[in-house]
């Protein structure tokens, strides 16, 4: 969202201050402007300090006006623009090290030569906390949230919107999570809305890589909706000191000025190429999914590979209840609905499985180098071109 870019201002926020035990003496005002110069100048932003003073004897609130941020990855320049952004620099017991307290002003734009491009943002309680090492200039920590967040575009009324918005980044720890979100088009027709969704990376006791997504409540403008998933993954293959730096540097693109999207695909190929590197596999420890009344169940195991359709092969099963749904809504393959005549390969994929205990429904996949599904021993996927 376009929300996280304005967080960068400030570099990657964060900072537990209630762990702190021991009261770190006071900072300048010069030492506090020196740090925040330091972040403005590496996150590529550009600010005028409008006041600067000391405040309950041990901290330095500097104020900004004028703040802009380039924008990257979309199709045509951005710009990220607000007044009035509030700095609380504190010195800590550690050397080396400030505690940075932001907060965002509740209007701010996104600036661009088409109207379309264009974007009146309004936050509330948005800012957050960042542990700043000034010897390194690096973050330690990072911490950001936004009670509510609206990205609106002036002609076509189209939106986005989300509350409860909140973004971490610990030495052992990812994590991004919204509640409440929409999307829309023009004149505000809903396209997308979800109620929550956690995303979460971290390293298992092993040191593998473990990867948590889940979200609840999805609405979308189709027949098969995919309401509820709960999904959890795991890479021996894929050990936390390797994936560590690709995760903290696109943390870092997307909070100075990087589009998400463009982010999350820079990230998802340095993670495919260190895994396709290693040739461990990439474990599915559990998957979930619930739509309209059915359920699936499952887990899989898959390897990174360069020469695959997909880049991926692998093996995967999993155990679906509420097959007579899909039934009445797809058909057979002797006599498919007309949705089922549109999407063939689910059919005959439905066809496929095994009655299972208690009126569940079992299946067993695999995904093979040439692109081709095959469950329970039947291809009910191949490509266009027919491998």
């Amino acid at each position: 969202m376009h929300f996280r870019k304005a967080l960068t201002g400030f570099g990657i926020l964060a900072v537990s201050i209630a762990g702190l035990t021991t009261r770190a003496e006071a900072i300048s005002v010069e030492d506090a402007r020196t740090a925040v110069d330091a972040i403005l100048m590496q996150s590529g932003i550009a600010a005028t300090e409008v006041d600067a003073r000391t405040v309950d004897g041990d901290a330095v609130e500097l104020v900004y006006d004028d703040v802009s941020l380039d924008l990257h990855g979309y199709s045509t320049p951005r710009q990220l623009v607000m007044e009035d952004v509030l700095v609380t620099v504190r010195d800590t017991d550690a050397t080396g090290q400030v505690d940075l307290d932001v907060k965002l002003p509740e209007r701010a734009q996104m600036l661009a030569e088409a109207t379309s491009d264009q974007r009146e943002l309004t936050l509330r309680n948005a800012g957050g906390y960042l542990r700043w090492d000034t010897a390194r200039n690096v973050p330690v920590t990072f911490d950001g949230f936004a009670d509510f967040l609206v990205g609106e575009e002036p002609v076509s009324r189209k939106h986005w919107m989300m509350n409860g918005l909140i973004m971490q980044w610990l030495p052992e720890m990812a994590r991004i999570g919204w509640q409440a979100a929409e999307w829309t088009g023009p004149n505000r027709e809903k396209r997308v809305s979800i109620k929550s969704a956690n995303f979460t990376i971290y390293p298992g006791k092993d040191g593998a890589t473990h990867l948590d997504y889940a979200h609840d409540g999805l609405w979308l403008p189709s027949l098969l909706q995919p309401r509820t998933v709960r999904v959890k993954t795991s890479s021996a293959g894929l050990p936390w000191s390797e994936a560590q730096p690709i995760i903290e540097k696109g943390f870092h693109d997307i909070l100075t000025g990087t589009a998400p999207r463009f982010a999350r695909r820079q990230i998802g190929d340095a993670l495919w190429k260190k895994a396709a590197q290693n040739g461990a596999p990439v474990k599915v420890d559990e998957f979930y999914v619930e739509s309209r009344g059915l359920e699936a169940l499952g887990s899989g195991e898959f390897i990174a590979q360069a020469a695959a359709r997909y880049g991926f092969t692998g093996d995967f099963d999993f155990r679906l209840l509420g097959q007579d749904k899909l039934v009445d809504l797809l058909g057979t393959p002797d006599s498919p609905t007309l949705l089922g005549a549109l999407v063939p390969f689910a059919v005959n994929g439905l066809a496929a499985g095994r009655p299972g205990p208690q009126g569940t429904t079992e299946y067993d996949g695999q995904l093979l180098p040439d692109g081709r599904i095959v469950v329970n021993g039947l291809t009910v996927f191949r490509t266009a071109d027919g491998s």
